[in-house]
């Protein structure tokens, strides 16, 4: 279980600005909870060695507000398709996680397995917390899911993070510092801003999803980083990654 004790508080601080942020977020959430469906290609069988994603969520104002780079918070419906696809076919020893960078938050999901039953705790963290503030900052929940990876040494570790990378944190160099030395693949899927080259810097593998992307994309990008260890699994490339 993730243990409140050891998380850290997070909320929206000022200055320090990793580019701008946009209006404070819409009240209007009813599509977090939409069914949505696509084509994300083949997700093969199950890993033969124990995985874990653990998959963090950007809820800030500039994501979330109107004009936002998601106002319509369409990333929940899209990954909660990438994770259902998976876990028809999953396995015990394949987990997935949810946090948000308001962590610690009702929304934050512990390590569970992608399977049908599992789905019911993840789908818990597939949507705006209840208790979130918005925050832009990402060191909280960085240091859940480091502490989460170090939690499960046998396990190899994808981070998934979902976010436009217009970070509020107190010292952003230092926080993509720390996401570089991740103990595990690290996937940056960068929602709408253009993030500066150098940016995400090291062994990141970046997905660029644009307000041009169609419809499916944030899906697609997750999907790829879920069926990374899958024998005869095959991810769609309709998304841009650099």
């Amino acid at each position: 279980m993730i243990q409140p004790s050891r998380l850290f508080s997070s909320g929206l601080k000022a200055g320090h600005l990793l580019g701008t942020t946009g209006s404070a977020r819409s009240p209007v959430t009813a599509l977090e909870y939409d069914e949505v469906f696509y084509q994300l290609g083949d997700a093969g069988g199950p890993s033969p060695i124990p995985t874990l994603l653990i998959a963090v969520f950007d809820d800030s104002g500039s994501v979330t507000g109107r004009g936002g780079n998601d106002p319509l918070s369409k990333r929940y419906a899209e990954a909660k398709h990438a994770f259902q696809v998976v876990a028809g076919r999953g396995s015990p020893r394949e987990l997935g996680a949810v946090l948000h960078f308001d962590s610690p938050c009702r929304g934050d999901v512990a390590p569970a397995a992608l399977t049908r039953r599992g789905m019911a705790a993840l789908r818990q963290g597939l949507r705006f917390p209840t208790d979130a503030v918005g925050s832009s900052s990402l060191e909280p929940s960085l240091r859940q899911a480091t502490q989460l990876a170090e939690g499960h040494p046998e396990h190899a570790t994808t981070l998934v993070v979902l976010s436009d990378f217009l970070l509020l944190d107190a010292d952003p160099a230092q926080v993509l510092s720390d996401l570089v030395t991740f103990p595990g693949d690290i996937h940056a899927v960068v929602m709408g801003s253009q993030v500066p080259d150098g940016v995400l810097a090291g062994d990141i593998t970046v997905t660029k999803i644009s307000h041009d992307s169609r419809p499916g994309a944030v899906a697609e990008a997750l999907f790829s980083s879920l069926v990374t260890h899958r024998p005869g699994s095959s991810a769609a490339a309709s998304v841009e990654d650099s």
